[in-house]
């Protein structure tokens, strides 16, 4: 018995990098982790590059019974100076509650969630929606069509969906 739980557990370690993308293996070609990276590298980081933030890749809600907003989370980092980190959930809330000079409404980062709400990977297809919060009440949220086009992600359009 202990020599087919022994088994058990090793066929375990050594197949779940191969059935779990994003757990200790390379993203599969068109997975949210893949379209959520895109997002963050190539449309936040031109867009925001001059100021300190953070980010946070969050999976899509599937409804009022769904898990709490905090449990969403997929990964963190943040963005200092010419560098994205990828930093712990903790740190993420620490530097999110960071005011300058003690001020409530002056955030030492800009906060920022990306969220993939489509991806069709048949059609080369997704959209992804990136929150963006400047202070208590400034912020916004726009939705990236992409497109992936020769084997990359290719940001077709945008629309602003929210503002605060």
């Amino acid at each position: 018995m202990k020599k087919a739980v022994a088994v058990l557990i090793l066929a375990t370690m050594l197949l779940s990098p191969l059935l779990l993308p994003g757990c200790g293996s390379k993203a599969q070609e068109g997975s949210e982790e893949q379209v959520a990276n895109y997002a963050i590298e190539n449309i936040l980081v031109p867009k925001e590059n001059d100021t300190s933030f953070i980010v946070e890749w969050r999976r899509k809600s599937t409804g009022p019974n769904d898990v709490s907003p905090d449990e969403l989370a997929q990964a963190f980092w943040k963005w200092e100076g010419s560098k994205l980190v990828e930093i712990s959930a903790e740190e993420y809330h620490a530097l999110a509650a960071q005011r300058q000079g003690g001020d409530p409404k002056k955030w030492v980062y800009n906060e920022h969630s990306v969220t993939v709400q489509e991806l069709d990977p048949g059609k080369g297809e997704a959209v992804v929606e990136i929150g963006s919060f400047y202070g208590p009440l400034t912020g916004a949220g726009v939705q990236y069509l992409l497109r992936r086009e020769g084997g990359q992600w290719q940001k077709v359009s945008e629309e602003t969906v929210w503002i605060t």
